[in-house]
């Protein structure tokens, strides 16, 4: 079966966005016997080394390893603030190997103002490039993670194009199931009873095939198990696509109930389709 993988950043309802969250998670995934944790870089209290080694060996000596570390992007600012992001990547990129991880997550960037969709598109692809040619030789996977709430790459389409024209051997793609367009969780206007639209099934369908990793976003709107995506279709997609990579779980309450209560959940739910 995959490895499941719970997101460090679920916990911020809980705990805020610091290292918190990362023991929170670590201490769950042992409970829960699965295989680990995912981290992002805004839960991180400093790049030091130290703090950073200290960080890995006590996760790991829980027995859980650490997969991807993400990199905070700022989706409502324009593509004029991607020499920053990379200024940031290539600090992070420096960093990672003191907590033993080698694979960064980053997504794309928003369609701001007066900037258009194609632009949008080049100026990521040229962001991913530099990223890549930066990583090359240090044994890093860069992930590129489909991203919607205004921005590129949010449709199959644009993720299958991406890939393709960057052609690289060093960038995997992590699949977002609750990133595409269609994803009520993702477009900012979703209400307890809303559910996906058929485009976001049309994407993961799309993507699937070409998935390293896969971000299994729950949001818990209503009592009982996830509505506002489709797992049954979404896993059957997956197994027809043979995946056989990681899932990460990730968390974003759209109800009432605390990361605590929900994650358990989300765990039990998704294992028992993927059998």
């Amino acid at each position: 079966m995959n490895p499941i993988y719970l997101q460090a950043l679920s916990f911020q309802d809980v705990y805020g966005p610091n290292d918190d969250c990362i023991h929170a998670a670590a201490d769950m995934v042992s409970e829960l016997g699965i295989a680990g944790i995912d981290i992002e870089d805004r839960l991180l209290k400093s790049y030091e080394p130290n703090y950073l080694q200290e960080l890995a060996h006590q996760i790991e000596a829980r027995g859980i390893r650490i997969g991807y570390c993400g990199l905070i992007v700022d989706f409502n600012a324009p593509i004029s603030s991607i020499p920053d992001e990379l200024n940031r990547t290539k600090v992070l990129l420096n960093a990672i190997p003191y907590l033993g991880v080698d694979s960064i997550r980053i997504p794309g960037n928003g369609v701001v103002g007066r900037q258009s969709t194609e632009g949008t598109f080049n100026a990521i692809r040229n962001k991913f490039q530099q990223v890549l040619d930066h990583a090359e030789g240090s044994g890093v996977t860069v992930y590129l993670h489909n991203h919607n709430h205004g921005s590129v790459p949010s449709t199959g389409e644009q993720v299958l194009r991406l890939v393709n024209e960057l052609n690289n051997p060093g960038l995997s793609y992590v699949l977002d199931t609750g990133q595409f367009q269609g994803s009520p969780g993702a477009s900012g206007e979703g209400s307890p009873s809303n559910m996906a639209q058929v485009e976001l099934y049309e994407s993961i369908d799309m993507c699937a095939p070409i998935a390293s990793m896969v971000r299994a976003k729950f949001y818990f709107a209503q009592s009982g198990p996830e509505r506002w995506l489709d797992y049954p279709r979404i896993v059957k997609s997956l197994k027809k696509s043979r995946f056989d990579g990681p899932i990460s779980i990730v968390y974003e309450p759209k109800g009432t109930v605390p990361s605590t209560d929900a994650l358990p959940l989300a765990v039990r739910y998704l294992i028992d389709l993927l059998r």
